[in-house]
């Protein structure tokens, strides 16, 4: 449990401390869900603990660890979209393990009890209620977790999870002289990057590039993330002008990326730059 209040501190601040508050998982869902988790664990801790007296060897119980912490995983990835960064591609892997190791432990189960010759107890029969329960209240809700993060890896996009990623997120919101400001976008999105600056001045990061001039799947609009560095990343006022340093002067700056060449803005950010000039 204090992992898991460890998980709940950290992706929340990554919410209100970002550029975007709408980054921060609404609350209703993430306390449900660390309530429901932290449920399936103790009863997950129970399981294991028994496993163990059982002595059914640490191997087996290390298996079901893992499985355990896999599904919590999957769970609280579903609702939280920093956690499903961080889970990535791993959720194809531990799927597999989980899906194995539970249908095995479930088979097995089922075979044991029929193979006894001998009446069942009443503590087999709570066993066996208990694993029912625990198989399709705790086990197969985790699985479809996992099974739409790995839909979601397959087809970015299509499946409505419960508080999605905005558009366009800018990570830090403060910045200082040689920092990086890391942008991460939905694809695909708009081909062209501009800068406002606190100043008033336009400026073109990435310049637009027309639909079919590039390989699809390609180019700046299918960019997930980008890292610009405020020491060097530069832009154009106008078309065919030198390269004008973006981040010189401190205040608030408003990052856009466009459908079309300086029309339709369809996703900004904005961030405060502090140049350290008195």
């Amino acid at each position: 449990m204090v992992e898991t209040a460890g998980l709940e501190n950290r992706y929340a601040r990554k919410g209100i401390e970002g550029s975007n508050p709408s980054l921060s998982v609404p609350m209703g869902i993430w306390n449900s869900t660390l309530v429901y988790v932290g449920a399936r664990t103790l009863l997950a801790g129970a399981m294991i603990a028994l496993l163990l007296r059982r002595q059914v060897g640490p191997w087996y119980a290390g298996g079901q660890v893992v499985s355990d912490l896999s599904c919590a995983a999957f769970l609280l990835a579903y609702v939280n979209p920093d956690i499903r960064d961080d889970v990535g591609v791993l959720v194809i892997p531990l799927l597999l393990y989980v899906l194995y190791w539970e249908a095995t432990r479930f088979l097995d189960n089922r075979r044991a009890a029929a193979a006894r010759d001998d009446e069942e107890s009443t503590l087999d029969t709570v066993l066996r209620v208990y694993g029912s329960m625990w198989a399709f209240g705790f086990v197969m809700p985790a699985v479809l977790a996992g099974g739409f993060l790995m839909f979601d890896l397959l087809a970015p996009g299509q499946w409505p999870f419960p508080n999605p990623r905005p558009g366009l997120v800018c990570d830090p919101s403060q910045l200082e002289p040689g920092a990086a400001l890391t942008m991460r976008m939905s694809v695909p999105h708009g081909a062209e990057l501009s800068v406002f600056t606190p100043t008033g001045r336009s400026l073109v990061v990435v310049p637009f590039v027309q639909k079919g001039t590039q390989p699809r799947g390609s180019g700046f609009d299918y960019t997930a993330r980008l890292t610009l560095a405020t020491d060097t990343v530069t832009g154009l006022a106008a078309l065919g002008s030198r390269p004008e340093r973006v981040f010189a002067d401190s205040g608030v700056y408003m990052l856009r990326v466009s459908s079309e060449a300086e029309f339709n803005a369809s996703q900004v950010c904005r961030v405060r730059y502090n140049s350290g000039k008195s």
